[in-house]
């Protein structure tokens, strides 16, 4: 009889775990681990940088294939209906609004820019008649700034028109590498990206924009600054947590673009093991985020000198952080994004006190959220 009930008992547990593991599954919403999400989030407000307590309002949003999964606020006066300035944050939308002209087959990313451009030398003795949108989108096109910013005087301008700005840039900005041998990281690259992408689809940059992001996906709350005739593509997005979580949505599916085409979004072009170099004024950048691909980094926090740890290829962790704090990420290891939705205004290029502030939040918090998104059953 003993080993009779001894066989039911083991029947039963493994039914009640069985039973346990579906649930868990069909209600990742439910899972109590979300409340430690929630305990160190609203502990945020209380850590300050140099006397600066940057995050006392945040939005907070983590969600899968199918939507979102976990919401939390800290605060009254930022939620995911608040419109934001982007800043850097900017970066990857203004990229994939682009690479629509590349699925459209209007231009090759391997083509150099002057087959575009008309003002773009063709000379062979001018290094820059190499650069190609590749070279733009992975920030290695050669051009340089001694911050990350980098600004002509047209690209400020609400009433410059968008290809001309991109001839001063061209006349004016620095260009300091070989083509594709040196990452530098500022906002000159996008610019005569999208000059490139809207000389070859015939269209202005706001129905460039538009139809490649806003309409495209609905963005009800979404533009950009200065959009009727020059935008800055690199920091003048403006968008709510709501709009931009349908971005990451479907650029986790690979709906706004192809998987063909966000493979190479996603490919490390900065490696140094491949004889990529780093700026002087982007090094410290890569020390601290790690590699990068088209107009975003591939993750790897405080790794040193550029090295890029087996464990963090791993990962496959794609963000795209900006100088006010926002910061939206794609983890494609366990299929799922997160967004901490948050603005802490800042005038200068080197302050990074909002940006360093939503980074330690997202080191914080990621790990437990990499459990709970995982299935995994260890807590956090």
């Amino acid at each position: 009889m003993a080993p009779k009930m001894a066989l039911m008992a083991s029947v039963a547990a493994l039914a009640l775990a069985v039973n346990v593991a579906v649930g868990l599954k069909r209600t990742v919403q439910e899972d109590p681990r979300w409340n430690k999400v929630i305990e160190i989030l609203d502990q945020e407000p209380s850590k300050c940088i140099n006397g600066t307590c940057y995050m006392t309002d945040f939005a907070f949003t983590v969600g899968g294939p199918e939507g979102r999964v976990f919401q939390h606020q800290v605060g009254t006066k930022i939620s995911v209906e608040t419109n934001l300035a982007m800043a850097s944050a900017s970066k990857m939308p203004s990229a994939v609004a682009i690479l629509g002209a590349v699925v459209e087959d209007t231009v090759d990313l391997d083509e150099p820019v002057s087959t575009y451009l008309s003002f773009w030398t063709k000379d062979p003795t001018d290094k820059r008649s190499k650069i190609t949108l590749r070279h733009l989108l992975s920030f290695t096109s050669g051009l340089y700034s001694a911050d990350a910013g980098g600004f002509t005087s047209c690209m400020l301008n609400a009433t410059y028109d968008f290809i001309d700005c991109a001839e001063q840039i061209y006349n004016e900005a620095p260009f300091e590498f070989e083509p594709g041998t040196t990452f530098d990281y500022n906002s000159y690259h996008l610019q005569i990206a999208g000059a490139v992408a809207c000389v070859a689809s015939n269209k202005t940059i706001k129905e460039l924009l538009e139809e490649n992001l806003i309409l495209k996906l609905g963005l009800k709350n979404t533009t950009y600054t200065n959009i009727e005739h020059n935008p800055l593509l690199a920091g003048g997005l403006r968008i709510n947590g709501n709009d931009y979580e349908i971005f990451l949505k479907s650029y986790l599916n690979h709906e706004i673009l192809p998987k063909s085409i966000t493979d190479q979004v996603e490919y490390d072009y900065t490696d140094p093991a491949k004889g990529i170099k780093f700026s002087n004024s982007s090094a410290m950048l890569v020390d601290y985020i790690g590699h990068y691909g088209f107009a975003h980094y591939i993750e790897c926090w405080f790794n040193g000198n550029g090295t890029f740890t087996p464990a963090c290829k791993a990962q496959h962790v794609h963000s795209d952080p900006g100088l006010f704090g926002y910061y939206p990420l794609i983890d494609r290891r366990y299929n799922y994004y997160m967004q901490i939705v948050f603005m802490y205004i800042v005038t200068s290029a080197a302050d990074f006190g909002p940006t360093q502030s939503s980074a330690l939040l997202r080191i914080a918090v990621k790990p437990c959220i990499d459990k709970i998104m995982n299935g995994s059953s260890l807590e956090c």
